[in-house]
């Protein structure tokens, strides 16, 4: 239970606790614990799940990030940030795992268009896997799915990305 500390709680703490010494000054009641009262309050309040988690696995041919949770503004920084560090690594392809994400606002399909285009203009083989409905609705509409390759799992991406390597590899020879 984690309680907010800014200026509307202290007023409302102040407010509570000045309403509680005229209660207690009537004989009848018990003396209210303000504190045990907030502690009811917040612990009653659902507690919202973490935007996003996000979970690496990497290997000597690909690098996967899964993705947990929402692509939103929340977590958007966070989420180009560790993409632009495993880009940066230059690994032999990068996998964008979106099964487990529950929604992906605007902006985070633009954050989606944008990480393929750093990978692609670095030469890092990128794709996305288990993209939901709403995400890939959005990919289709906007028509940005030459740029983002899209299939059902992660191990179809894998897959994809090591022929993409072996393709390329026969083509400089």
């Amino acid at each position: 239970m984690v309680r907010p500390d800014d200026e509307q709680h202290r007023a409302l703490v102040a407010a509570l606790r000045e309403w509680a010494r005229g209660v207690d000054s009537v004989p009848y009641p018990a003396k209210l614990d303000i504190d045990a009262l907030l502690d009811r309050h917040y612990e009653s309040r659902p507690q919202a799940p973490p935007a996003a988690s996000l979970v690496l696995t990497a290997t000597s041919e690909t690098t996967v990030v899964a993705v947990t949770g929402d692509i939103d503004l929340a977590c958007g920084d966070r989420l180009r940030d560790r993409l632009a560090e495993e880009i940066g690594l230059a690994p032999r392809g990068l996998v964008l795992d979106l099964t487990g994400v529950r929604h992906c606002s605007a902006r985070g399909v633009a954050l989606l268009h944008e990480v393929a285009g750093r990978a692609l203009r670095t030469g890092v083989p990128f794709a996305l896997a288990g993209c939901p409905a709403v995400v890939r609705r959005a990919i289709e509409t906007l028509r940005l799915s030459p740029p983002l390759p899209l299939h059902l799992t992660a191990a179809d991406a894998v897959e994809w990305l090591g022929i993409l390597a072996r393709l390329r590899a026969a083509d400089a020879t």
